[in-house]
């Protein structure tokens, strides 16, 4: 069993963003649940390569990271509130715990991401142009690319008024997680798991909920009209074609 003295030791530690050998992050997930991340060596300061040019991004608070190539090379438990992470590369972050509060996530590729525990509340997820190359300069928006989050672990994390509108979340683990006012219209929830999750007041007009599991979910308010229903589960544990009662 964690103490509670080692649980506040090492959360005070994270919110001051001490890197380096700590034992570890201890975060708590809405169902009371524990989870130990050990943390090594976080890392922290990336280089890469755009269009011939050098870049380097510095995953601290307030992080300028915009279109950052980090595929499979971020580990941060820490502070990132307001990062700008905007249409970076972060496929298979791992960002359990993380304080993403306020973060700009537009467009970013969270393909397989681990964002367990994340607080997410207030980050900024909808479609942005690109910031590189020649569609720079096109400004050619188009909601199809919003955030990437297929296969994402957010298992309990916060996305308390999360505009997701557009977002690919399929076979995402959104299992407990805060969705709570959140704009998921035209989201592709295709196999997504949102069972336990907090629904109230989301908005899911037009969502594709095929074979996602919402057993459990609190819907208090929420839109669900007008979604692409095949063999759902229901939050009473029911399946349909045709759409869960409100």
């Amino acid at each position: 069993m964690i103490s509670r003295r080692l649980v506040l030791t090492i959360t005070a530690a994270v919110a001051l963003g001490v890197a380096g050998s700590a034992t570890g992050y201890v975060g708590s997930l809405p169902n009371g649940e524990v989870f130990d991340v050990a943390t090594g060596t976080w890392d922290r300061t990336h280089t890469y390569g755009v269009n011939g040019k050098k870049r380097t991004c510095t995953l601290t608070r307030g992080a300028k990271c915009v279109g950052a190539k980090l595929r499979g090379k971020v580990k941060h438990h820490g502070d990132l509130r307001n990062a700008n992470l905007r249409r970076a590369d972060l496929r298979h972050a791992d960002l359990r715990g993380a304080n993403l509060q306020g973060a700009d996530l537009r467009s970013a590729n969270l393909r397989y991401a681990d964002l367990r525990g994340a607080n997410l509340k207030g980050a900024k997820f909808q479609y942005a142009p690109p910031v590189h190359g020649k569609k720079a300069k096109r400004g050619n928006a188009t909601p199809s690319c919003a955030p990437n989050c297929l296969g994402a672990n957010l298992f309990g994390a916060d996305l308390t008024d999360a505009n997701l509108s557009y977002a690919n979340l399929s076979y995402a683990n959104l299992r407990m997680a805060d969705l709570s006012y959140a704009d998921l219209s035209h989201a592709n929830l295709t196999g997504a798991n949102l069972s336990y999750a907090n629904l109230t007041g989301a908005n899911l007009l037009a969502a594709n909920l095929a074979y996602a599991n919402l057993t459990g979910a609190n819907t208090t308010g929420a839109n669900l009209t007008g979604g692409y229903w095949s063999n759902t589960i229901c939050p009473d544990g029911t399946k349909t074609n045709t759409g869960c009662p409100t």
